[in-house]
């Protein structure tokens, strides 16, 4: 419980952060309509042009275990600087005792924050609870749920690096090799 209250208050302070955050300065050409430098809020765009399709690799440990994942995943563009999203999982886990495959789903959120952008450049937070199970048919443990938060640098459609740390984690229970997840992809349109 104190885990989940801790990463809904992350969540909380990630608004409180974005909202007081200085407005752009603004640069006007000779000619042109509008602002160039200030992007378009994208609660005007429709719904279509708000979504973001893209995957990547996560829950990378090698060794003993062995631990590696595939997700393509979706994205929704609530704000210019919040886009929250849901992935499906392929995830190979393997340590000195068995052998397994797991399927999973998760939602994420990812919200930009001027401050850590102005300590790493295209910094963010990120916060996912994640659901996994092994296929129909087949044996295996009960693997917990991960709830991860952590820091990621990237840009909104491009190629992003995540780092987080699993808050329930629990060795042996987990399908991650260790607490600390990193995770390589990002939105590609």
């Amino acid at each position: 419980m104190k885990k989940l209250l801790l990463f809904f208050s992350l969540l909380t302070f990630v608004g409180v952060s974005d909202a007081l955050a200085q407005e752009p300065v603004v640069i006007k050409e000779e000619g042109a309509e509008g602002d160039l430098d200030v992007e378009k809020d994208v609660r005007e765009l429709p719904f279509r042009q708000r979504l973001n399709f893209g995957g990547g690799i996560s829950g990378l440990s090698f060794g003993n275990p062995t631990s590696i994942g595939v997700s393509p995943m979706v994205g929704y563009s609530l704000t210019n600087n919040a886009i929250v999203g849901v992935a499906v999982t392929y995830q190979y886990y393997s340590d000195s005792f068995r052998t397994y495959n797991l399927l999973g789903e998760r939602v994420f959120i990812r919200q930009q924050v001027p401050a850590l952008n102005q300590l790493i450049g295209q910094g963010y937070l990120i916060g996912q609870i994640e659901n996994f199970h092994t296929p129909a048919n087949s044996i295996g443990p009960d693997y917990s749920n991960p709830v991860l938060v952590g820091v990621g640098i990237g840009s909104k459609i491009g190629l992003n690096f995540n780092v987080m740390y699993d808050l329930n984690y629990t060795s042996g229970r987990s399908p991650y090799g260790s607490a600390l997840v990193v995770q390589i992809g990002g939105f590609f349109f």
